[in-house]
């Protein structure tokens, strides 16, 4: 993972409750190709900075992609081995993403 990528800005929490890991994903992907175009990371580090295993982060990127939100495509070193892959956000995820911007008033007794 790029020395630059950090989760900092990326919520914890939309609109008064839990972000799940496939919104954090999202708002950092979106973040990441606002500001450089696309991202790549590694996968097993990213799962360590989120906090959950690799098959959660697996399964997030997957419905993500297959919902239309961000687009892959794999880089692969000049021998042809695999290095990852590209990850930038579509129209559509940015436009999620911006809903997570709004935060809900915690709730008073």
């Amino acid at each position: 993972m790029s020395d630059a990528l950090s989760l900092e800005g990326v919520k914890t929490r939309i609109r008064g409750r839990h972000a799940f890991i496939h919104e954090r994903v999202l708002e950092l992907i979106v973040r990441e190709s606002a500001e450089k175009g696309s991202v790549r990371f590694s996968k097993a580090e990213l799962a360590s900075q989120l906090g959950c295993c690799i098959r959660t982060l697996d399964r997030a990127v997957m419905r993500l992609r297959q919902g239309g939100y961000i687009k892959s495509k794999p880089v692969f070193q000049s021998n042809g081995a695999q290095l990852g892959n590209e990850y930038r956000a579509t129209a559509k995820g940015v436009a999620l993403a911006a809903t997570f911007k709004t935060e809900r008033e915690p709730r008073k007794r």
